[in-house]
C-alpha cells in the first residue's frame, strides 16, 4: 500500500514538474514568428513554434526512464495537450488583436484622407502607430506595389481584411475613387465579426469548461479508489494490463479535450 502511494506521488510531482516548466517558459509569439520568418528563413520560425513539444519529447523519455514506458508516454500525451491548449490560446488572443488592429488602421486612415492627405502619406502616417502597416508602407515608400503586400498579409490570422484593403487600394488607384467610404464601411464590419465571434464564444464556454471537467474526472476517480481503501495505482502500475488502461485513459481523455476545444474554437 504504502510503495504504491510513494510511486503515484513521485509520478504526479513529475509530471507537475515539466507542466509547470512548460506554462513557465513563454512560447514565442507569433508576430515573433512572422518577423522571424521575413527577416531570415521558414525554418527558423517552423522550429520557434515547436521546440514546446520537444521540450514535451525530452521530459517524456526522462519520466519514460524513470518510472516506465507506459509512464512516459502519458506524460506526452498530457504534456502534448498542454502545449497545444496553450499555442491555440495565443493564436487565438493574436488574432483577435490583429483584427482590432486592421480596424483600426482602416478608420485611421479614413480620417486622414477625409481632412485631405493623399493615399500614400496618409499610409505612412497611420503605418507609424500601427504594426500592421509597417510593411506595406516600406514597400509603398521604395516604390513597390501595395496591393499584393496587403494580400499576402491577409492570410495571417485575423488580417482577412486587408484583402478588402487591397482591393479598395488597387481601385482607387486606377480609377482615382474615394477610399474614405469603403475604408469607414470595412472597419465597422470587422467590429461586427469581432462582435459576433465574442458572442459565440461566450455562449460555448459552457461546452469548453463540460470538456475540461470530462478530462479531469479519470485523475478524480483514482483519488476516489483511494478515499475508499483500494489502490487504483498498484493495479496501473503493476501489471501490463494496467499500464495500457492507463495510456489508453490519458489517451482519450486528451484527445476529448482536444476535439472539444476543436469544435467550440470553430468560431475562429
Amino acid at each position: 500500500m504504502s510503495g504504491g502511494v510513494g510511486r503515484v506521488m513521485s509520478l504526479v510531482a513529475a509530471i507537475g514538474v515539466f507542466v509547470a516548466m512548460i506554462l513557465a517558459l513563454p512560447m514565442a509569439d507569433p508576430l515573433t514568428r512572422l518577423h522571424a520568418a521575413t527577416r531570415h528563413s521558414a525554418w527558423l520560425a517552423q522550429l520557434s513554434v515547436k521546440w514546446p513539444y520537444g521540450v514535451v519529447l525530452g521530459l517524456s523519455v526522462v519520466i519514460a526512464c524513470v518510472f516506465g514506458i507506459a509512464f512516459g508516454i502519458a506524460a506526452g500525451l498530457v504534456g502534448a495537450t498542454v502545449a497545444w491548449l496553450a499555442g491555440t490560446y495565443r493564436r487565438r488572443k493574436l488574432a483577435k488583436r490583429k483584427q482590432a488592429a486592421v480596424a483600426d488602421a482602416c478608420r485611421a486612415l479614413a480620417a486622414l484622407l477625409r481632412v485631405g492627405h493623399v493615399p500614400a502619406a496618409a499610409l505612412n502616417a497611420v503605418a507609424q502607430d500601427a504594426p500592421v502597416l509597417v510593411e506595406v508602407a516600406a514597400v509603398q515608400r521604395i516604390g513597390g506595389d501595395v496591393a499584393p503586400v496587403l494580400r499576402r498579409l491577409a492570410v495571417h490570422p485575423g488580417q482577412a481584411g486587408m484583402s478588402e484593403l487591397a482591393n479598395a487600394w488597387e481601385v482607387a488607384e486606377r480609377t482615382g475613387a474615394s477610399l474614405t467610404a469603403t475604408l469607414d464601411a470595412l472597419a465597422e464590419r470587422l467590429v461586427a465579426q469581432e462582435e459576433v465571434r465574442n458572442i459565440v464564444r461566450a455562449e460555448l464556454s459552457a461546452p469548453r469548461s463540460t470538456g475540461r471537467l470530462l478530462a479531469a474526472l479519470p485523475a478524480a476517480g483514482v483519488a476516489i479508489g483511494f478515499f475508499m481503501g483500494g489502490d487504483p495505482v498498484a493495479f496501473l502500475c503493476g501489471s501490463i494490463v494496467g499500464q495500457l488502461v492507463l495510456v489508453c485513459g490519458v489517451a482519450l481523455a486528451c484527445a476529448g479535450l482536444v476535439w472539444t476545444e476543436r469544435i467550440a474554437g470553430a468560431d475562429g
